[in-house]
């Protein structure tokens, strides 16, 4: 985590300042030469050189337990965690567009068949989608002796749970059979009770869609930001949980991280050396503060320090002249936990007891990311 903040903000300032010098109509040419390290093949006549930093921690609590995220997406595991896909998120700009979530709620299975070995080569996956039905209506009974009812879909074995005026579950092979999508009924009901069902069913696959290292898809699930680390193994299976309704998915744990990165401004004249890192203070300071800030990159200090001059030709007499400049950052880093569990309903069921005593025994239903090892269809229960 400390590499990947640091590298990352590295980067960020990289860009800003290529940003920037790229709009002037003088130093336009140092672009190319805005680097993180000395490596150019020939020394230029001016560059700016981002030095290695330091990190110190700010924690914002003992445990940096921030809260909880609440999102229609949840990453969940097969089995045993494995981490193809390093984190998913919610893309609210698309959410935003659609005006809700433009994916059918459900579990999407995630399955990678090859794996990239270099940032440039591609790995393939497929998706397996299981859709959620949350809440069908499929009888309101006219006398109450109806027998026969039919789901609109064929749902996957074990997903169906059928409900009584929305409060009373019923039991399979005791107050109903199923076969296929077709529903057959035991018990008795009354004239007008409303019986509605929540099951999943599954769809045509999707894929092979091509990933690469470090990089995200936003296309492939819309609605869902796919983060691509380099941790991919051929036979990897997770599940993206989609719901219809933001819940809570996933325990934030964060705080802050205080940077400190120094700045080498080089050129062969002392006078461009000088304007270069003014221009330098003035743009991230002036410039580009707030909107870093805006973002949560937080510009907290910057200092000029000493110049130098080292010989680059003593044939000639010449020298390179060297300004230096520290700049301090404050970032967030965050570090999301899937949650396993989401109630999605709980019942009460009467039980007769010896002596012709009843009591009222609770039962909860979880709705829960998939447990099985394996790409199927199944949609298994925590119990």
């Amino acid at each position: 985590m400390y590499y990947y903040l640091l590298s990352s903000l590295k980067r960020r300032v990289i860009l800003e300042l290529q940003d920037s010098f790229s709009r002037h109509p003088v130093y336009s040419k140092i672009v190319p030469f805005i680097q993180k390290k000395y490596s150019f093949t020939e020394r230029p006549h001016f560059g700016i050189v981002l030095k290695s930093g330091s990190v110190n921690k700010v924690a914002l609590s003992s445990d940096n337990f921030m809260g909880y995220i609440q999102s229609h997406v949840m990453l969940g595991y097969l089995g045993a965690p494995c981490h193809p896909i390093e984190w998913v998120r919610e893309d609210l700009k698309r959410i935003e567009l659609e005006g809700g979530m433009p994916l059918a709620p459900g579990v999407y299975y995630i399955e990678i068949l090859t794996v990239p070995t270099n940032p440039q080569e591609a790995g393939t996956f497929v998706v397996d989608p299981l859709l959620t039905v949350p809440d069908e209506a499929i009888l309101r009974f006219v006398s109450g002796i109806e027998r026969t009812a039919q789901l609109q879909n064929t749902p996957a074995p074990g997903t169906v749970r059928l409900w009584v005026n929305g409060r009373v579950l019923l039991k399979e092979k005791v107050d109903y059979t199923l076969d296929g999508g077709s529903i057959q009924f035991l018990s008795q009901f009354h004239p007008d009770d409303l019986v509605t069902a929540e099951y999943r069913y599954p769809v045509a696959s999707v894929g092979p869609v091509p990933f690469h290292w470090n990089r995200s898809d936003v296309n492939t699930l819309p609605g869902v930001v796919l983060a691509f680390g380099k941790r991919a193994r051929v036979g990897d299976k997770v599940a993206v949980v989609v719901y219809q309704d933001r819940v809570s998915t996933a325990s934030a744990y964060g705080g802050k991280f205080e940077v400190s990165f120094d700045l080498d401004v080089i050129a062969t004249d002392p006078d461009q050396m000088e304007e270069i890192a003014d221009l330098v203070v003035m743009h991230l300071w002036g410039e580009k503060k707030a909107r870093l800030e805006f973002e949560g990159i937080e510009i907290t200090d910057i200092s000029m320090g000493g110049e130098s001059e080292d010989t680059y030709d003593e044939t000639a007499d010449l020298y390179f002249y060297t300004a230096s400049i520290s700049l301090q950052l404050r970032a967030d880093w965050e570090i999301h936990v899937p949650l396993p569990l989401t109630i999605s309903k709980a019942t009460t069921e009467v039980s007769a007891i010896s002596a012709g005593l009843q009591m009222e025994v609770g039962r909860l239903f979880y709705a829960t990311s998939p447990v099985n090892v394996g790409r199927n269809n199944d949609y298994e229960r925590i119990g």
